[in-house]
Order: C-alpha cells, then structure tokens, then sequence
C-alpha cells in the first residue's frame, strides 16, 4: 500500500482535531464572559477615562509601533 503525502497529512489534521475536541470536552465552563461596552453607552466619566488612554497610547508612540509591528 502506498501513502501520498496528501494522504497522510489528512490523517494528521483528523487526529489533531479529534485530540482538541477531546481536550476542550475535559476544560470547565468559563464562569464570567467579559463583553465590550458599546462606545455609545459609556458615561461621561468613562469616555474621559478611554480619551486619556487613547491620547496617551499616541502620545507614547504605541499606535506607530502597533502599526510598524503589524505590516512587518
């Protein structure tokens, strides 16, 4: 019987889907889910709070370097 390599690389990826099925069937249930508050909902204390940190990531150069990461 020969194998192809297309053959056995099928075999591979099925058994690694099966191993992280079987894997996330034995974790716990996450007890809190974490959401995004929608922008348009936040008090005015918590925009003041989002614009200071928006304006100090910029001011730091943490969205240059973000951007320089990103298309490397």
């Amino acid at each position: 019987m020969k194998l192809s390599f297309s053959t056995l690389a099928a075999a591979a990826i099925g058994l690694t889907a099966f191993n992280t099925a079987e894997a996330q069937q034995n974790q716990p249930a996450c007890s809190s889910i974490y959401t995004r508050p929608e922008l348009l909902s936040l008090t005015p204390a918590q925009w003041t709070n989002t614009r200071g940190v928006l304006s100090a990531m910029q001011r730091d150069g943490w969205f240059g370097w973000f951007a320089y990461l990103h298309n490397q």
